[in-house]
């Protein structure tokens, strides 16, 4: 619904809209406008969900899972690590709770229903091994998911500039609306040690004896067991 220059700002502060948030949200509306693709999209809201979604960590879970993450080099910033940003905020979650993603909503601005829907999908993403099996210049990626043995057609032109065929990359590809999407903060792996991180990690899953007809059952344990997963991507690297 438009908010007019002397109503109330929608942010609570009994301001005219005028005098609060219009000139900030009309900023945003000027950005969102100038993006031009849906990775751009999802990348432009993400950071706005991922900055709120910071302020609910817990400190005491985000010390022991940065403890599991770098092992015995722990930086003084972890959450300075893009890769280990996402798994906070999309990964972990009390038993009884969701990830720091799933209730994230700024304060001072509605959501509309596309990023509700995107916050959604980053609350239900993982990181896995992908390779790029196609790469056409100006329209985008193949991408098989080795972990999960599903392939995707990512429809990003920027994408396959930054990608060549049989890399291999650690990092999350997110569905939003239907459109699948490599979300930044991926890390490519050592070309030399790509296949043997690959075997490693698929024996891992084999050994969990997951599910076959329980869906949704090596996406969880993905997700619970994203620093394995990691570590053993940037021993590949090493």
């Amino acid at each position: 619904m438009k908010i007019g220059r002397n109503d109330p700002c929608h942010c609570g502060s009994g301001k005219k809209y005028k005098k609060c948030h219009q000139a900030e949200d009309e900023a945003r509306a000027r950005e969102e406008k100038s993006l031009e693709t849906h990775a751009e999209w999802v990348e432009f809201h993400g950071r706005a969900l991922r900055d709120v979604a910071r302020g609910a960590l817990d400190a005491e879970r985000l010390a022991a899972a940065a403890s599991a993450w770098f092992g015995d080099d722990v930086p003084a910033e972890p959450l300075d690590d893009a890769a280990f940003l996402q798994h906070a905020l999309y990964d972990l979650a009390p038993a009884d709770g969701q990830p720091a993603i799933a209730d994230a909503t700024p304060a001072d601005r509605p959501l509309s229903d596309a990023v509700v829907g995107l916050r959604a999908a980053l609350a239900d993403s993982h990181a896995s091994l992908h390779e790029v099996t196609e790469c056409k210049l100006g329209r985008g990626v193949r991408l098989k998911d080795h972990l999960l043995e599903v392939e995707r057609w990512i429809a990003d032109p920027a994408l396959a500039e930054r990608l060549q065929p049989l890399e291999v990359v650690f990092g999350r590809v997110v569905a939003v609306d239907k459109r699948p999407v490599l979300l930044e903060g991926f890390e490519k792996v050592a070309f030399r040690g790509r296949k043997k991180a690959i075997t490693d990690l698929k024996a891992r899953v084999a050994e969990a004896d997951l599910p076959a007809d329980e869906p949704g059952a090596h996406a969880r344990w993905l997700r619970a067991h994203a620093p394995v997963v990691a570590r053993r991507v940037r021993e590949a690297r090493a």
